[in-house]
């Protein structure tokens, strides 16, 4: 069964879609997609989010993103006719991979302008993915329309799970081509996809190995503890450790330990003749110090900041998440803006 795609509450075959003219440039960049395909391409050109350097652009084998379609299509059990919509950029690897998996799993795939709060189409939609923001603005009617959500694109807490779908979080990056482990909403643990397996090194760093999608060992940056060679939960990542007298923190630990308290803030560092880094409480607003305050008390000393920095606006990365060493720079500029915590 050939891929069917709604435009406008038009269907449209992917010759049909590619003929289209004068088109938006969101359409535009699903017909670069489907014309890889259709072609034969070998390379798919994806720009990477820039989440820890500049962006660069990565060239994916069909190979790779044929594999990786299908096991998303397995794990989801996605069938030909399944609907699905897209209401992210065909642009980025996660919009591209959508794409894809509707051209190889004969999906209807409706395509929506991407914006964060999403009109979705009338009716059941067995798949969606999306970003956490998008999620955030969806009311308890749409996603009641929703069998499966994946989330992706950044971040995302452990939140519960709504009672009208089933929200899942992937693990990937534009360099595995979507995600090799999706973990529920609602838990910590991660479960491979397709034929991927998980190692660690010394240090607690991620290694994958995919067979499916031919990567041997790709090592990441995110500290993990693995459960078995098919399942982990991660900790942070290694290239944003604290390291505070020889006392390793992982600043992610500690926010989400807030976040659960319904506080957001960011824990990131100040540096320090005696003990080389000093972990540093970053905070949008000042009236977020007291119920801040409250929990740091319980946190062991030697990880526990001891002074607080505002900043309303924290800097972010190309890719739109937040630039840490942009963050720590600006602390070390600006000493004069930094108070002590008063802990009692």
């Amino acid at each position: 069964m050939s891929a069917t795609f709604i435009w406008k509450q038009n269907q449209y075959t992917s010759d049909e879609l590619l003929d289209l003219q004068e088109v938006s440039g969101d359409l535009l960049a699903v017909q670069k997609v489907v014309r890889f395909w259709v072609s034969n391409e070998d390379l798919l050109p994806i720009a990477t989010s820039g989440s820890t350097g500049k962006p660069k652009i990565w060239h994916h084998p069909r190979a790779r993103l044929e594999a990786s379609a299908r096991a998303t299509l397995s794990y989801f059990n996605l069938q030909p006719g399944s609907t699905a919509a897209l209401g992210i950029p065909a642009k980025k690897i996660g919009g591209a991979m959508m794409v894809i998996r509707a051209l190889v799993g004969g999906l209807k795939l409706h395509l929506i302008e991407p914006k964060i709060t999403l009109e979705l189409p009338e009716g059941p939609i067995d798949f969606l993915p999306l970003t956490l923001p998008q999620y955030e603005h969806l009311t308890t009617q749409a996603r009641s329309q929703v069998k499966d959500i994946l989330l992706g694109g950044g971040v995302v807490p452990v939140l519960p799970m709504p009672e009208e779908t089933t929200v899942h979080v992937g693990y990937g990056m534009t360099e595995t081509a979507s995600h090799v482990a999706v973990r529920r909403l609602d838990a910590t643990l991660y479960e491979a996809v397709g034929s991927t397996k998980f190692s660690a090194t010394e240090e607690g760093a991620l290694c994958i190995h995919s067979p499916h999608l031919g990567i041997d060992l790709l090592q990441t940056n995110d500290a993990v503890q693995l459960q078995d060679e098919r399942s982990f939960t991660v900790e942070g990542r290694l290239d944003f450790v604290i390291n505070s007298g020889g006392i390793k923190i992982q600043p992610e630990v500690g926010e989400r330990a807030l976040l659960q308290k319904g506080i957001s803030a960011v824990i990131s560092f100040r540096e320090d003749a005696v003990f080389g880094q000093l972990p540093v409480l970053v905070l949008r607003e000042k009236e977020a110090l007291a119920l801040a305050r409250a929990e740091l008390v319980k946190w062991e000393k030697n990880t526990c900041p001891r002074h607080y920095f505002i900043c309303s606006q924290l800097p972010e990365t190309p890719g739109g998440k937040l630039d840490r060493r942009a963050l720590a720079a600006l602390i070390k500029s600006r000493p004069d803006l930094l108070c002590p915590i008063e802990l009692g």
